[in-house]
């Protein structure tokens, strides 16, 4: 691991390339599946971990998990600070609504961790998302309010649980889901 002092004397070359080996890493791990930054794809990754089920793959549109009795799920993941400003809620926009369940995360800005999850019917998102048309979807953010609608349920447990390192759980002792 990198000391503070080795990473603020590295060039912006120096960084990128350590950042692309961290990357290589974490998929060779199954831990993201993309090369984008990793957020969403971790967020993927412990919500697989807690609530069980199966990843879709990168190309399915809608959601991201199925879940053993057929639920679909959408993740949505931001990494925010401390406190979180509302430029940081907003999430990935909509572009359908073929999912019964949203998994938001919020990851902490300083180390990745789960700072709260929560899964979210699909109606309460929806009824508080709105369309923009210069991105083509409907975007809602994640507030406490969104975060505390009726049928929401606090999972943050399950996916701090799911990001220490180790096998998964056995699906008998997996999340058991809204």
């Amino acid at each position: 691991m990198l000391t503070v002092e080795q990473l603020t004397s590295a060039t912006p070359e120096q960084l990128l390339a350590g950042y692309a080996a961290v990357l290589r890493e974490l998929r060779s791990r199954e831990i993201v599946r993309t090369n984008n930054a990793p957020a969403g794809d971790y967020a993927e990754w412990l919500a697989q971990r807690a609530l069980g089920g199966v990843l879709a793959p990168n190309s399915v549109k809608s959601y991201d998990l199925t879940l053993d009795d057929g639920t679909r799920v959408q993740v949505k993941a931001r990494v925010v600070g401390h406190p979180i400003l509302n430029s940081q809620r907003q999430m990935s926009p909509f572009r359908s609504w073929d999912f019964g369940l949203g998994a938001l995360v919020q990851l902490s800005s300083v180390d990745y961790s789960v700072l709260r999850a929560t899964l979210v019917p699909t109606s309460e998102i929806r009824s508080r998302a709105t369309y923009r048309s210069h991105v083509s979807g409907d975007v809602a953010f994640m507030t406490d309010d969104l975060l505390g609608a009726p049928g929401a349920r606090d999972v943050t447990a399950a996916f701090r649980a799911a990001a220490q390192d180790g096998p998964r759980a056995p699906d008998s002792e997996r999340l058991k889901h809204v």
